[in-house]
C-alpha cells in the first residue's frame, strides 16, 4: 500500500499539470485574441482614413469577383442547358433511319428558338446542313464535318472579317451517334449580341462591361464595352497603374487561363478602371469584367456617417469575436460529423449513417421496403477505361437514385453497393419507380443488379436487408450468365 500512494500521488500531480497546461494554453489563446481585437481598434482609430479607403477597395475586389463569377456562371449555365436540350434531340434523331425525314425535321422544329439562339442545324458527313423545315444552307468552307467531329461535343465562336466581336456566332455542337459512329452533328447557333442581351447579368447596375476572350486565339468573342470595340484582347487600350504588374503581364495571365485583378487608366473612360478576369470551365475562354472607379466606390457612405460607421464596426468586431469563440467548436464538430457520415465520391450518406439508421429503426413498425443495388461491370470498366470512368459510373448511379427517389435514406455502403429505404411501398410500387432508374442506366450503357424486399414479408431490419441483398445477387448472377462475363462479387 505504501508503494501505491506515491504512484497515486504522481498520477494526480500529472493530471493537475495537464489541466494547468491546458488552461494556460486556453488563456494564452484568449490573450492573443484580445490583443488582436485591441490592436485592431487602435489601428482603426490611428489610421481611419487609410482604413476607410482600404476597406472600400477590398470590398470592391470582393464584389468585382462576385460579379465576374456571376457572369461566368450565367453564361455557362445557359450553354450547358442548351447542350442538354441538344443531346435530348440528338438521342431522338439517332433512332431515325433517314436524317432528312419529316420526323427529324419535327425534332429540329421543337427546339426553342429565341433571342439568343437563332437557329438549330444538323451538319452531315458530306458537309450539308439541314435546318428546321428541311431547308439546306451551304456555308462553304466555314464548317467542316471531320474537323468538328474530332472536337466531339464542343462550343465554338466564329469571328469573320466582316463582323465585329459583338456579331460573333456562337455554336454549340453535340454528336448524333448510332452504332458507335457519329452520323451527324447537331448544333445551335446564336450571336454574341443575343447572348449578351439574354444571358448576361447587369454588371454593377449596367455601369460595368465585359469581354469574353478565346484564349486559344486571343479573339474577343463578346464585347459589351460602351467605348471602342475590339476584336483581339491585345488591342485593349489601357495604362497599368497598380504596382508590380504591367499590361503585358495582365494579358499573359488572361491568355494562360489564370484569375486575377488589374487596375488601369483609360483615356476613353477618363477615370480609373478596375478589372477582374476568371477562366471558364466549359471552354478555353476567359471572362474579363471591367468597372469604373466611380461605380466601384459608389457604396462609400458620406463623410458625416463615417463616425457612426466606426462605432458600429467596433461593436460588430467585438460581437464577431465573441461569436467566433462560441462557433469554433460548434462548426468543427458539425463539420467533422458531416464528413464522417458523407461519402466523398457520390455525396450520399455512407456506411456510418447506414448502420446508425438500421440500428434504431424497426422495419415492421416503419413499414419499410429495402432496395439493394450493386453496379455491374465496375471492375471491367476500371480496367478498360480507368478508375475515373468507374467513379463517373458510381456518381451517375448516385445522382440518378437522388432524382428518382429523392435524397433521403439512400446510402453507399461499399465500393459499388447502394441501399435505399422507402416507407409504405409495395414491391410493385418500387419496381415502377425503378423503371426510370434502369432506363437512365441503359441510356448510358451502365448496368446494375437490383434486389427488393418489403415489410410485407414480416422480416426484421437485418433479415429485410439480407433478403434484398440475396435477390440482388440472384439478379447479378443472371446478368453475368446472359452476358457471358465473369462474375465478381
Amino acid at each position: 500500500m505504501k508503494k501505491k500512494k506515491p504512484e497515486n500521488g504522481d498520477k494526480k500531480s500529472g493530471d493537475k499539470i495537464k489541466i494547468n497546461n491546458f488552461l494556460k494554453r486556453r488563456q494564452f489563446r484568449y490573450f492573443i485574441g484580445t490583443a488582436v481585437v485591441i490592436a485592431s481598434l487602435l489601428g482603426m482609430a490611428l489610421g481611419f482614413g487609410y482604413w476607410m479607403y482600404s476597406i472600400t477597395e477590398n470590398s470592391c475586389y470582393v464584389r468585382l469577383k462576385s460579379e465576374t463569377q456571376g457572369a461566368v456562371s450565367a453564361f455557362e449555365t445557359k450553354l450547358r442547358n442548351d447542350r442538354t436540350m441538344l443531346r435530348i434531340i440528338a438521342s431522338q434523331i439517332q433512332n431515325e433511319e433517314d436524317l432528312e425525314s419529316l420526323e427529324t425535321n419535327g425534332y429540329l422544329a421543337n427546339y426553342n428558338i429565341n433571342s439568343q439562339v437563332t437557329q438549330i442545324y444538323m451538319l452531315l458527313p458530306d458537309n450539308d446542313l439541314i435546318a428546321a423545315k428541311g431547308h439546306r444552307q451551304n456555308f462553304g468552307d466555314e464548317l467542316d464535318f471531320k474537323a468538328e467531329e474530332a472536337l466531339k461535343d464542343h462550343i465554338c465562336a466564329s469571328v469573320t472579317d466582316d463582323m465585329t466581336s459583338y456579331g460573333t456566332k456562337i455554336r454549340n455542337f453535340v454528336q448524333i451517334r448510332e452504332g458507335g459512329y457519329c452520323i451527324g452533328l447537331l448544333f445551335s447557333e446564336g450571336t454574341a449580341a443575343g447572348l449578351a442581351q439574354a444571358w448576361m447579368p447587369d454588371i454593377y447596375d449596367k455601369k460595368g462591361y465585359l469581354y469574353v476572350v478565346n484564349r486559344k486565339t486571343g479573339e474577343v468573342i463578346m464585347d459589351t464595352s460602351p467605348y471602342t470595340s475590339i476584336t483581339d484582347i491585345n488591342d485593349i487600350s489601357f495604362r497599368q497603374v497598380n504596382k508590380g504588374c504591367t499590361k503585358a503581364e495582365t494579358i499573359d495571365s488572361i491568355m494562360a487561363g489564370k484569375s486575377g485583378y488589374a487596375v488601369f487608366s483609360s483615356k476613353a473612360a477618363s477615370e480609373t478602371l478596375y478589372m477582374c478576369y476568371l477562366p471558364f470551365d466549359i471552354e478555353d475562354w476567359e471572362m474579363v469584367v471591367v468597372v469604373p472607379e466611380s461605380a466601384a466606390f459608389s457604396a462609400v457612405a458620406p463623410v458625416q456617417n463615417k463616425i457612426y460607421l466606426l462605432v458600429a464596426v467596433v461593436f460588430i468586431i467585438l460581437l464577431i469575436y465573441m461569436l467566433w469563440l462560441l462557433n469554433e467548436f460548434r462548426e468543427s464538430i458539425a463539420d467533422a460529423e458531416e464528413k464522417a457520415n458523407t461519402d466523398v465520391l457520390t455525396g450520399l450518406q455512407n456506411r456510418n449513417r447506414f448502420e446508425a439508421f438500421i440500428g434504431k429503426t424497426d422495419a415492421l413498425k416503419e413499414k419499410l421496403a429495402c432496395i439493394y443495388i450493386d453496379a455491374n461491370g465496375l471492375h471491367d470498366l476500371n480496367n478498360s477505361r480507368g478508375h475515373s470512368a468507374g467513379d463517373q459510373m458510381l456518381r451517375f448511379i448516385a445522382d440518378t437514385l437522388k432524382v428518382e427517389f429523392g435524397g433521403d435514406n439512400i446510402y453507399r455502403i461499399g465500393g459499388d453497393e447502394f441501399v435505399l429505404f422507402r416507407t409504405g411501398k409495395t414491391e410493385k410500387d418500387l419496381e415502377e419507380g425503378l423503371a426510370g432508374f434502369m432506363e437512365a442506366l441503359a441510356r448510358n450503357n451502365y448496368h446494375a443488379a437490383v434486389g427488393i424486399c418489403t415489410y410485407e414479408s414480416g422480416l426484421d431490419m437485418d433479415k429485410l436487408i439480407k433478403s434484398a441483398e440475396s435477390k440482388m445477387y440472384e439478379a447479378k448472377r443472371r446478368y453475368y450468365e446472359e452476358t457471358g462475363k465473369d462474375m465478381r462479387v
